[in-house]
Order: structure tokens, then sequence, then C-alpha cells
């Protein structure tokens, strides 16, 4: 296992720094002190990644993307969190969308690669979500189509949604077994979006989406009936390593943030930075952010080589947040109350990592599913 950068993927990680030093960084203020984006904001920086040659850079090269393969992913992702807008470049499809049929990518997967349409991932559902058995949204035969019915929650990003991957089960008792996948355009009678959930986090209002006997063709079904908890399994794989990445990123920035005030703070006439109490809070946060970068480096080598990487991104996922946890915490510590001002992103950090601790399974979930692969017991079943 060779786990150097290569001068390819560090030349354009160099690229990427720069588009976030020179387009996000003059922009955080104005962010930290509204809290967001404005829905144009993020186009403009889209629009000026584009330019940039900073789209679809993930998608294999077969789909007209740029075939950074996963460690690229990672320290493209791992960049761009320095910055508290959870921005991220466009023309990347939901990797479930390569399953598609060729009539289905050639209407969804390839404009948005192109940039002609968005789209948002629609899982979670009021009575649970990291049980991917335990869907209770249903889908019906209603002649050459499918009728849903259901609702799901806490769905980021459908106000720019032209349309939602929307799992549903064709027979509850199935389990695992009846999870289905369906595409769903906006605007589909029978499928309303509600008003977005208010939340803790800057810059991220989920909305609920409701399907009352909405009625879908069956081209619109992505995979084989009951297919739907692979789709589901390899999708959460790949975004748990993304989620992971993004925390070295949040680590990182929070901790040069906290050194750079260590060593101007005084108190009693000395520098912060000599006190032991705070030596200690930053060697250990440098520490587990290392220990992180490796596990998320590994699992993302292992998957450019093609070998599955499951039980390695459940391990990143839950170390990576975890660690980002610890280290926001002791970073806005050690900045006081300079650190629970707007003044610095630092509080936003602090606020965004305790999501990503739930999203794409609880760190109670990672734990037992890492347990489980241990022990040789499928979830499935």
């Amino acid at each position: 296992m060779d786990l150097t950068i290569p001068a390819e993927l560090r030349e354009f990680v160099d690229v990427v720094r720069r588009f976030r030093e020179r387009e996000l960084m003059p922009l955080e203020h104005e962010f930290l002190l509204a809290g967001r984006f404005t829905a144009q904001t993020r186009t403009d920086l889209e629009l000026r990644a584009r330019k940039q040659g900073l789209w679809a850079l993930d998608v294999p090269e077969e789909f007209g993307g740029q075939g950074i393969g996963t460690l690229g992913a990672c320290l493209v992702g791992e960049e761009l969190f320095k910055h508290p807008a959870m921005f991220e470049f466009g023309g990347s499809p939901e990797p479930v969308l390569y399953a598609g049929t060729e009539e289905q990518r050639k209407r969804y997967l390839h404009p948005i690669i192109d940039g002609d349409l968005r789209c948002c991932y629609a899982f979670t559902e009021p009575s649970g979500g990291s049980d991917v058995a335990a869907v209770r949204m249903t889908a019906t035969r209603d002649g050459d189509g499918w009728r849903l019915r259901g609702t799901k929650t806490f769905i980021s990003y459908v106000e720019r949604a032209d349309f939602v991957i929307v799992f549903a089960t064709v027979d509850r008792s199935l389990g695992a077994r009846g999870v289905t996948c369906f595409l769903v355009d906006i605007g589909t009678p029978g499928f309303t979006v509600s008003k977005p959930i208010p939340t803790m986090g800057d810059d991220w209002d989920p909305n609920e989406l409701v399907f009352e006997d909405c009625v879908v063709p069956d081209a619109n079904r992505l995979g084989a009936v009951g297919d739907g908890w692979r789709l589901a399994s390899e999708q959460l794989t790949h975004g748990r390593l993304k989620i992971a990445a993004f925390q070295l990123g949040i680590a990182q920035r929070c901790i040069d943030i906290a050194t750079d005030w260590a060593r101007q703070r005084t108190t009693w006439g000395r520098p912060i930075a000599s006190r032991q109490a705070v030596q200690w809070m930053l060697a250990d946060s440098v520490t587990e952010l290392e220990a992180a970068r490796l596990l998320v480096y590994r699992a993302a080598w292992m998957a450019d080589e093609g070998l599955p990487i499951q039980n390695e991104a459940h391990m990143a996922k839950l170390y990576a947040t975890e660690m980002a946890q610890r280290v926001t915490d002791r970073c806005l510590q050690i900045l006081g109350g300079l650190g629970y001002t707007r003044e610095l992103p630092v509080q936003s950090f602090y606020r965004q990592v305790r999501v990503w601790r739930i999203g794409h399974g609880t760190s109670e979930i990672q734990r037992w599913m890492i347990a489980r692969n241990l022990l040789g017991q499928s979830a499935r079943d």
C-alpha cells in the first residue's frame, strides 16, 4: 500500500486551494453573519468553478467527467470544507444513477454532468433513517407504473433539485428485500415539498417530502424490484467516505486558527501556547486528525484499487466525525469567548460537525455495522 499522494493530484489540490482562497474566503465573514449563502451566490460560485475546470471531477471519464478517483474526491472535499459553507463543485451525480438504464442515463445522469439538472437523495423517513430495511413508504403497481405513498424527511438540496431519488418498499413484509428505487421529477402530481425544517446548522434547512398517490412510470424505476437495498448500501458507502474527508478539512482549519491564536493570546505576560493545558489540547487534536486522515486515505486508496471498502468506510466515518467533534470543541475552548462569536468560523464548524455524526448512519450504527462485519453477521438478515 502506497499512501503517497500522486504529483498530479497534489497539483490539482493546489488549484482547488486557490479557488477556496480567492472565491470562498472573501465571502466567509458575510456567510458567518448571515448563516447562509443565497441560492444566487452558490450558482455564481459554481459557474466560476466550472470556468476553471472544476466540474464533474469524480465522474468516470467514460461518462464525460475528469475521473480523479476516490482519493482525489476525498482530497478535494477535505480542501473545500476548510470553509464553513459546505460548498461542493457541481457536475457530480449521486453514484446510484450509474446503475440506471441507457435511457435513464440520458434523461437524468448526463444532464447533471452537463450542468442542466440537479437532484437530491431521499431515504430518511419520520419513523427512522439508518435502518434501510425499515422503509415505510410504499410503491404499489398501478398499470404500467407505480403509485408512491409516504413521507421522507430531512432531505437536503430539494429546493434546487429537478428530480428526487426515492426509496420505497413494494412489500413491507420483505424487509430490505422489498426496497426499490425510483426517480421522481419535481412537479409530479401527488408529490409536494414542505417548508424548510430549521436546524442548528448554518445553511442547512432540509425539507419534508410528501407522496400522496404519486404515480410514476415503470421507466422511472432505478434497478430491479427489490434491488434498492443494494443500491442504497453502495450509495451510503460512498457518502460515508466523503463525509469522513470533509471532517479532515474542518478539523485542520480549526487547529490552524487555534494554533495561531495560542501564539498571540497572552495571560500573565506569556502566550497561552506556553501553557501545558493548551499544548495538550493541540497535541491531542493534531494526533487524532492524522489518525483520521490515514483511515480516510487508506479507504480511498482501496476503492481506487477496486477493493471493497464498506467496513473501511464505516470506520473512517465513525472516527473522523467524532474526531472533528472533539477537535472543534477543544479549539473553541482555546479561543475562549472569541471562538463563540461569529467573527470566526469555529462556532459554525462546531455546529456543523454535530450533524455529520447522524447523517449517513449514526455513530452507533457505524459501530454496530463494524461489529457485525467482524462477527460475520449480515445486517440485511
